[in-house]
Formats: C-alpha cells, structure tokens, sequence
C-alpha cells in the first residue's frame, strides 16, 4: 500500500504518517513517499518550456520502483494499492488515467479527492506561471525565457502563493480527466472512494463570526464571493448565485445563524469534494468496474475544535494509520477514546482488506472484540458495491449503516442544475476568453 500525501500540492511530507500500526494490523507493507510540490512540484507555461506534472512523475517513479523491488521486501508487484487523501487522492485518480502508471498499480483509494474535483487540475497554468514570473521580476512575453530567469532566482516561494497543480499536458495527463473517465480510461482499477460528512470546514470557520453561526450578511457574501471565484464573470451571474443561495437556505428557520453557518458548510462540501466524489464513483460503475463508495461521520476530540463541527477534511486519516491504538500526536492532537480504538481498528481492517482482494469485507471479516467496548456494530454489516443506481454506500461512524443515493438532490444540483445555469448566462454575454467546460478561478485552494 503506497500513500500519496496532501497538502495541496504545495506542502505535506511522506514522514507525516507512521505506515507501521496499519501494517502490523493488516499484514501489509505500507510505503509512503516524497514527490515535488509547488513551483518545483507543478509550475508549468503550457508548453516545452515546462511542461508540469513533475510530480505526479515523481509518484510514477516510486511506483517503478515498488513494482521492481518489493519483492524483496516480502511484498507482490502485482498486489499493489495507491491510497491518498486530499491533494493525494486527487493524485490517486490522475494516476489511474495516466498510461505511464499502467500496470504499476492495481487498486485505488481516494480519500476526500477526485480528478474532477475544482482544485485538481491547474486549466490555466500559463496564467499562474505569468504570475509568479511578475512577482520576481521574470516577465518575459516568451515563456522559455521566463523559465530560464525563473530557475536563476533565488527568493523563498512562500512570499508569493500562488496555486500550482496538475495539468492537462497531454501526456502524463492526456486530456481533461472527465472526458478520460467518460472514455473508461480506469477498467484495469479496482478503486474504493469517500467524503468526510463536513469537508469544508476551513472554508467556514472564516465566515462564522462567533458562535451564534453565521450573519446573513456573511452568508451573501461568502456565497457571491465563492460564485465570483468559481465562474470568474462580472455578469450574468445573478440567477446562479442566487439558486445556490437558494438551494441552501433552510427556510424552515431562515433567520438561524447557526442554520446558515450548517448550510454553508453543506455547500461547500457538497460543489468540492462530495458531487465530483459521487460523480466519479458513477463513471467507474457505468463501465461495470467494482467501486465501493464511503461517508465518514466520526472525528476525535480535540482542543479548541468548534463543538459544531462534522468530520472535517482529514478526519479520516488518524482512523486509517491507526493513531487511537497509539496515542495522540502532534499532526493529531487527539484525546482518544475506547471507541476511536475500535473505530480504527474496523477502518484498517476495510482498507487493508480493499488492498489484498478488491473488496472491504474480506478476507478479514469485522469480527474484533474489545473487553471495554460495546459488540462491534460492523460485524453484521455488509459493504454492498456502489452501481449507477442506488449508488449505495457505506455510512463510517459509531453507527454504521449501508445506505444508499448519498445527497442525491444536492449533487443533482451541482452536476446537472448548475452547469445549465452557467451555460445559460454564458448565452447573454460576450465571448468569454476562457474555457467554458472548466471555470478559469475555480481552483478554491485545497485543503490537503
């Protein structure tokens, strides 16, 4: 099981997580690995002078080299598992699409992470390598030349961020990663996929003003401002942003600050990381490839945390390394309970068992007893496979539960209502100067 950190492509460490508890409890070899991030990691001006993706190449290596040299290691070239969250699982499903990877992976877990969720894939890297190069003193109209001064500065990036991240290149990645899944461009991959209930946590902390939730003078900002940064016109953008406004108003207690600090949370994890979740996990299952589909509900408790909160991005990943079997560390300053231990026991166990068969539920079955706890309540759950359909999927917390059609009216509207309302304002304005499949802004900065 190789691991793909996240950071959003910018920062992050393969060293951040200890593999050994998920490898001595599921019997497995865990590797994780470094790869380049930012300037260095994905800079790219569209063309020969720099192409980008060195990243994602640097992960294409690693597994060349897993592939050659695990055996030594007691492990099987033809068993291995990519597993990331955030940036990483984004990672994960751009590696699935990649012919250059073909053959060096057989199964994937993305975690919080898709190819076509808005951060992903960089659609227009010249502009932020213009960017970057004018901060610097490197503007230069042809792009070789840019390049060429950029590598002779010595300045610390961090004063300029400015998003970098995969590209559509052409080769690491031929073409736009929804066109590729459309195509089948993932049969060979077994691939299990989830969300966190409250991913967008960090996007609303800033909005909530105290813990009364959120004004409603807040609330209309955040919102134009996310439709702004989205879709990138002046214009025409009334209808669109008032559905969404509409779309995520309680209207039962509309005047609630905390019900709007809720909403805003949902629409944020709903447009970032749920619809392109479910939205990739149909395009595997059309093609009749086995994909399992999860919703993390639980998360540690921990100082400082807002008591209002779901399981935010990242929640996931102590119960996945098993940290609560440990103790808390300062990347997850947990203070766990009896009940994380078992929890994360029942997650590795899923992960581990995903790893050597293509399916959760064996060959290890849920069966773990703890003298201190309650009877396991996954042992008599079955992980059903997610089809087109029902599109079942596992609920992962205290109370598990299959169940099936996760937030189908929301992610209805963001996959199929929105972009029609897009394309129709499109309609009354002028020639936009950008692509009009991917918003030219839309890489809201991922969260790991």
């Amino acid at each position: 099981m190789l691991f793909l950190h996240g950071g959003s492509y910018m920062e992050g460490t393969g060293n951040m997580f200890d593999g050994s508890v998920l490898a001595a409890y599921g019997n497995v070899i865990v590797a994780t690995l470094n790869y380049r991030l930012g300037v260095l990691g994905f800079l790219s001006t569209g063309d020969q002078a720099a192409k980008g993706n060195y990243g994602l190449l640097d992960q294409i290596q690693a597994l060349r080299w897993l592939s050659e040299n695990i055996a030594h290691f007691g492990g099987d070239p033809e068993r291995i598992t990519i597993f990331g969250s955030g940036a990483g699982a984004s990672c994960v499903n751009l590696l699935i699409l990649s012919h250059h990877s073909e053959g060096l992976f057989q199964k994937a877990i993305a975690q919080s992470g898709t190819a076509i969720s808005s951060w992903s894939v960089n659609y227009q890297p010249l502009k932020y390598t213009r960017r970057l190069a004018a901060k610097v003193g490197c503007d230069r109209e042809d792009s070789a030349e840019a390049v060429e001064c950029l590598r002779r500065k010595r300045r610390l990036l961090p004063s300029y961020h400015i998003a970098f991240g995969p590209v559509v290149d052409g080769d690491v990645v031929p073409d736009d990663p929804e066109i590729l899944m459309q195509q089948g461009e993932f049969l060979n991959y077994d691939m299990l996929i989830g969300v966190n209930q409250g991913e967008g946590l960090k996007f609303v902390e800033d909005s909530a003003e105290s813990e009364d939730g959120v004004s409603a003078s807040a609330f209309d900002f955040t919102v134009s401002n996310f439709v702004d940064n989205l879709y990138g016109y002046p214009e025409g953008k009334d209808v669109l942003r008032e559905t969404i406004k509409f779309m995520y108003t309680d209207w039962a207690d509309r005047d609630n600050g905390e019900m709007r600090r809720k909403t805003l949370l949902a629409l944020f994890t709903d447009h970032q990381w749920v619809a392109p979740a479910v939205a990739t996990a149909k395009l595997h299952a059309d093609y009749q490839s086995p994909v399992y589909f999860y919703t993390f509900y639980h998360h540690c408790q921990a100082e400082g945390r807002p008591e209002w909160a779901d399981a935010a991005h990242g929640d996931e990943l102590p119960y996945v390394f098993g940290v609560p079997m440990v103790g808390a560390t300062d990347l997850f300053p947990c203070n766990f309970s009896k009940n994380d231990v078992m929890l994360s026991a029942v997650v590795m166990t899923y992960w581990t068992n995903f790893a050597k068969t293509g399916d959760p539920n064996q060959p290890v079955p849920q069966d773990t007893k703890f003298i201190h706890t309650k009877p396991n309540r996954f042992e008599e759950v079955v992980w059903s496979k997610f089809n087109s359909k029902e599109k079942q999927y596992l609920h992962i917390g205290l109370k598990p539960r299959v169940r099936d059609n996760y937030r189908a009216n929301k992610v209805a509207f963001w996959l199929e209502l929105v972009p029609h309302l897009h394309n129709l304002s499109f309609l009354q304005l002028p020639t936009p100067s950008f692509d009009l499949h991917r918003p030219p802004d839309s890489r809201l900065a991922p969260l790991g």
